[in-house]
């Protein structure tokens, strides 16, 4: 997650000029892990190795860029340009970017069309944007109507400009430096120089983990995993949501996120491989290098859908979800009752288990208290089913899908998606919110995530 640095205030010029000053960053070695691996945590030349190779894969906070391995381009993935290769070929991702980056720049499209070319006035936080605008008024013919680019006039290509943006990581760094470095720290390691006054902390990036998607097997979110975090914050966290930025702005965040994620991951992967024999070879850096970015690529493929009408929350199925969630596991049920309880307060028998008192980066958990409303990914019907079928990455929180139960008549069975959908409208009744009608197209569907 990304923290906010400042208030909504920011936008305004004047604002700007008030914003903390905010340092150079650096990456730094991810230490903890270092000091896990005795053969490394007592090699100092071993631990500037790592570090120059890692320059070499990634670059600098300044100049942050992936290294491109062979084949990659013929298979025409290229990762600097991930996201925007994303957004850029799903049309209705672009059509959204385009209509956010017309309204963030209306004033200066206006100014262009009507030639009043001193009108048009840098915007916040978008340098690449500003950048590219005083190129292309640097080349300006006589006449702005001439052709000049592909067949189109040099006015249609500077409206373009601002239509079109989209952040490199260059500019993505700088406004994650700005908006997010305070918590999560320069490496995304949750450590800035807020986190310890956070409750939940700010995640820690390095570990390729991310609580909130939509996905199987404990993978990497997908870009809109991402970007539904930074567009809608997460409720009772310190993380906000970035809906005052434009579009183009919060998917360069997610590609910046992404590419911290991604150098994290490999490096945990190299302090890890290394011992005194095999050292920090050729093949060990791509090898590892090459499975991240594989994790990440594979996403796509194992989300979680419903193709179906979502059933309705009757009675009858709501109790049918009572059982499975209050029955623990030895009796047939799900066990949800173990965690959560009998009413979902979170204080069922296991909050007391040492072994379940921490999540995946040793913050303290506690189960959510479902009858409060409140989850931190969503409580429409398909958000609960995901977070039921496939647990939560990083805590406790299991999978649920294919779990042997007992029926009533003693039938001995997988758990399946039918139930999970019975135990997602129990957990929504016991919230003091009201219940939602569940049957029906729209947001509720998986075709509607974006």
């Amino acid at each position: 997650m990304v923290v906010l640095l400042a208030t909504t205030a920011l936008v305004t010029p004047l604002s700007c000029k008030l914003e903390p000053r905010v340092p150079e960053l650096v990456y730094s070695p991810n230490s903890a892990e270092i000091e896990k691996n005795d053969d490394l945590a007592q090699d100092e030349a071993a631990q500037a190795q790592l570090e120059g190779l890692l320059q070499f894969l990634f670059g600098t906070p300044q100049a942050p860029s992936y290294l491109s391995l062979q084949g990659w381009g013929d298979d025409e993935f290229y990762p600097d340009d991930w996201g925007y290769d994303f957004v850029a070929t799903d049309d209705d991702w672009w059509d959204r970017l385009v209509d956010s980056n017309r309204r963030a720049y209306a004033r200066q499209i206006e100014a262009i069309k009507e030639g009043d070319f001193d009108a048009v006035t840098e915007s916040y936080e978008a340098p690449g944007v500003w950048d590219a605008w005083l190129d292309a008024l640097a080349n300006k013919p006589d006449d702005p109507d001439a052709e000049f680019d592909e067949g189109g006039s040099w006015r249609d290509y500077a409206v373009s400009i601002f239509e079109n943006y989209y952040p490199t990581l260059r500019d993505s760094a700088e406004l994650y430096r700005t908006q997010c470095f305070h918590c999560h720290g320069a490496e995304g390691g949750g450590n800035g120089s807020t986190a310890e006054f956070l409750n939940p902390r700010p995640r820690d990036y390095r570990h390729g983990t991310f609580k909130w998607t939509a996905l199987r097997d404990k993978s990497r979110p997908r870009h809109e995993d991402l970007f539904r975090i930074l567009a809608e914050g997460i409720r009772t966290t310190a993380m906000p949501n970035f809906r005052r930025l434009t579009d183009a702005q919060i998917h360069g965040l997610v590609d910046y996120v992404r590419f911290l994620a991604v150098r994290g991951e490999t490096e945990r992967l190299l302090i890890s491989d290394f011992n005194e024999d095999e050292r920090l070879s050729t093949q060990m850096v791509e090898e590892n290098y090459q499975l991240v970015i594989d994790r990440w690529h594979k996403a796509a493929d194992l989300v979680i859908t419903y193709d179906g009408e979502v059933p309705r929350a009757t009675p009858e199925r709501i109790e049918h979800g009572r059982y499975l969630f209050t029955t623990p596991g030895e009796e047939g049920g799900a066990n949800c009752v173990a965690c959560h309880g009998t009413t979902g307060l979170g204080d069922g028998p296991s909050v007391n288990d040492p072994d379940n008192s921490v999540d995946d980066w040793g913050n303290p958990i506690k189960p959510r208290n479902l009858q409060s409303g409140t989850f931190r990914f969503g409580r429409r019907p398909i958000d609960l089913f995901r977070r039921i079928y496939v647990g939560i990455n990083g805590t406790p929180m299991p999978e649920h899908i294919g779990q042997q139960i007992t029926d009533s008549d003693g039938t001995v069975r997988p758990l399946n998606e039918e139930d999970v959908w019975d135990m997602a409208f129990f957990v929504r009744s016991l919230s003091t919110e009201p219940m939602e009608s569940a049957g029906t197209s729209g947001p509720d569907r998986e075709h509607s995530d974006h």
